[in-house]
């Protein structure tokens, strides 16, 4: 079983303009939220007590979930700061005059419960505009080779953490046996989530299966179950996505399944393929820890060197491929197969 892990680097090779990493996500912001006074406080902030210049789109989200998780405590009297501000105890605590409590409270309201959510929301609406176009089949061309390969040696399972519709169109476009759970019943094209209802049951050899664990752009909740639709309906409420940002660990369906279904394949791999991951996601790393240590690991990035540490020594031993997801890089990969088949 072939592990084949992709993160927003692999998009970015097939189309940089189309399909943005965290930090070009953030440089093609609209200007409506670039001189939002919310927007800029938090900039601000990151880059004078964080000390960067080049802030990505998910160091914003986390800011502003950190701010919202204030507001929320502030007016919130069953935690401590909540009801000390709510019955108005903070002079008796450190003398001197009555503070403007109303005035204080209103305002964490109005923060927490409005301009934070607006502000999110306004941000969040942006990963329809930039990863609902589907690729250029021209561009396609090294997702095709590799997946071509790796189904000739085995099962495949495959897990991004991507919106966009990158992958399914590779499989599309050259029919390859890769099951998506995306099922037409004659009206509509639904997701078939009992694909992923035993977490890691083998796949024959020469088939793949593919996970979005962060969910899709065209993924819409209905009352008949998912539906694949390219709408987007400007209500986050009806769309199964877990936004940019923080996410931890999930708990709601389908994405509990799909993460569990990861530890058991993580768990059975033979051999691991990392294609554009940041391996920022706390969580996910967690799970990739218990990679097997003795398994071939090849990670294609841009980045210089490999996270390391106790934290990241499950990519001890890995084959770094700085160049990017290339032609380069994949004829790497398929050069290992053909050493090991002779």
């Amino acid at each position: 079983m072939i592990l084949v892990f992709v993160g927003a680097g692999s998009s970015a090779a097939v189309d940089p303009k189309q399909y943005p990493t965290t930090v070009e996500f953030f440089n093609r912001l609209p200007d409506n939220i670039k001189q939002d006074r919310l927007f800029l406080c938090v900039c601000e902030f990151i880059q004078t007590h964080k000390e960067k210049q080049n802030i990505d789109i998910e160091e914003i989200l986390w800011t502003l979930d950190e701010l919202q998780d204030y507001c929320k405590a502030s007016l919130n009297t069953e935690t401590i700061s909540g009801w000390i501000l709510a019955e108005n105890r903070i002079n008796q605590l450190i003398g001197g005059t009555k503070p403007d409590r109303t005035h204080f409270l209103k305002g964490m309201r109005g923060l927490g419960e409005t301009q934070i959510e607006d502000l999110k929301s306004q941000i969040n609406a942006l990963v329809y505009d930039f990863y609902m176009t589907i690729p250029n089949g021209d561009k396609l061309l090294n997702w095709v080779q590799l997946l071509q390969e790796l189904l000739q040696h085995g099962s495949i399972e495959i897990f991004t953490t991507n919106y966009d519709r990158v992958l399914e169109s590779v499989i599309r476009e050259s029919s390859l046996n890769v099951e998506t759970g995306r099922e037409f019943d004659g009206l509509q094209t639904r997701l078939d989530t009992t694909l992923w209802d035993t977490p890691g049951n083998s796949l024959a050899n020469n088939r793949g299966r593919l996970t979005k664990l962060h969910g899709s752009v065209d993924w819409q909740i209905s009352t008949e179950g998912i539906n694949i639709s390219e709408v987007f309906t400007g209500d986050h409420q009806q769309h199964l996505i877990l936004y940019p940002g923080y996410k931890g660990v999930p708990i709601e369906e389908p994405f509990v399944k799909f993460h569990e279904h990861l530890r058991a394949v993580v768990r059975q791999a033979n051999m691991a393929i990392f294609v554009g991951f940041a391996f920022r996601d706390d969580y996910i790393n967690t799970i990739l820890s218990e990679l097997p240590s003795d398994i071939p690991k090849f990670v294609i990035n841009k980045d210089d060197t490999l996270p390391d540490g106790l934290d990241f020594s499950f990519l001890n031993e890995s084959e770094h491929l700085n160049i990017g997801f290339t032609r380069e890089s994949v004829e790497t990969i398929m050069t290992y197969f053909r050493n090991l088949w002779t």
